[in-house]
């Protein structure tokens, strides 16, 4: 009797750890942010992924920065080749996920990084 009530406790606290592990999967998923953005194509590169150069300070006039992404759903790479050259130049409407993650390093140390993936892309 005891060997069934065992068995029953140690099914049930498996049922309970699995279902705590999905509720915990779907919070990581919700610390994804959507954010649209225009900006001019400066390129691709197998390492740095693809480059475009974005307004930062509307006051400023030279206030431009570079914003790498990483990947690139297929959809928006089906939309437009970003991985060839005529591109270059062209003003774009990009939509991308930012998705941050932490990582330890071997003393112990967490960094906090984001990845960012282009969803969605329009030439203007």
């Amino acid at each position: 009797m005891k060997t069934k009530q065992f068995i029953s406790v140690f099914v049930l606290s498996i049922v309970v750890f699995s279902a705590n592990a999905l509720l915990g999967n779907k919070e990581k998923l919700q610390d994804k942010d959507i954010v649209t953005v225009v900006g001019v194509f400066d390129g691709y590169d197998a390492d740095d992924g693809y480059s475009f150069l974005i307004k930062s300070d509307d006051d400023e006039e030279d206030g431009e920065e570079t914003i790498y992404f990483s990947e690139i759903s297929d959809a928006a790479l089906k939309s437009v080749n970003l991985q060839s050259d005529e591109f270059i130049g062209k003003k774009f409407e990009i939509t991308y996920e930012v998705t941050e993650f932490e990582e330890e390093d071997e003393d112990g140390y967490v960094d906090t990084f984001e990845k960012l993936k282009i969803i969605k892309i329009k030439k203007l």
